[in-house]
């Protein structure tokens, strides 16, 4: 009897230590996709002096697969504001890409730009018209072709990553797209 004690109290451990890896669930962490939510304003043609501008203007309100009810983004993530990385880089002579450093010269008009090598995005949530909103404006000072890649790493896994205060809100990541790009980047040429 005193062995099939200790052999359930060990397979009640080993239960229990099991589960306390899972970060997701320690940072109650939920994920959804929702397509298209980040913007290139895209033009025909880009000159030397114009700026190319990247925005977010969504709804605070997001209709869920198979859901009837849209989830209210600012409720569940209790106020948090949304943040995307992303940057630019210049195609070289032999065909690789350079990444162009953008500190402190970004063009910061709704939410706010974090600018370096790699450019954070933080869409703010607009209470007046309910919708989170970020607007940055990259200045083109030079020729040549380049690219906007969106996302640390895989641009199949952009995400717009909740930025909680409380760790007892619920963490949001929402796996969206960009429009205008092609395999998670933005090509185009300045003349």
């Amino acid at each position: 009897m005193k062995n099939i004690k200790l052999l359930f109290l060990a397979i009640v451990a080993i239960a229990s230590f099991s589960s306390c890896g899972d970060d997701d669930e320690f940072y109650n962490s939920k994920y959804i996709s929702i397509p298209d939510l980040i913007k290139v304003e895209h033009q025909p043609a880009y000159a030397v002096g114009n700026v190319l501008w990247v925005n977010t203007n969504f709804s605070k309100f997001l209709a869920e697969p198979g859901q009837t009810t849209p989830l209210d983004i600012f409720k569940t993530t209790n106020g948090a504001s949304f943040s995307f990385s992303y940057g630019l880089e210049k195609k070289n002579a032999d065909n690789s890409w350079t990444i162009v450093d953008l500190e402190n010269k970004m063009i910061e008009n709704q939410g706010n730009i974090f600018d370096g090598s790699y450019n954070t995005a933080e869409s703010i949530f607009n209470p007046a018209t309910e919708t989170y909103q970020f607007r940055a404006g990259i200045p083109l000072e030079q020729t040549g072709s380049y690219r906007i890649f969106f996302g640390f790493t895989d641009a199949s896994r952009l995400e717009l990553a909740s930025n909680n205060d409380s760790e007892k809100s619920t963490y949001l990541n929402i796996k969206t797209t960009v429009n205008n790009s092609t395999d998670g980047f933005y090509y185009f040429t300045v003349e």
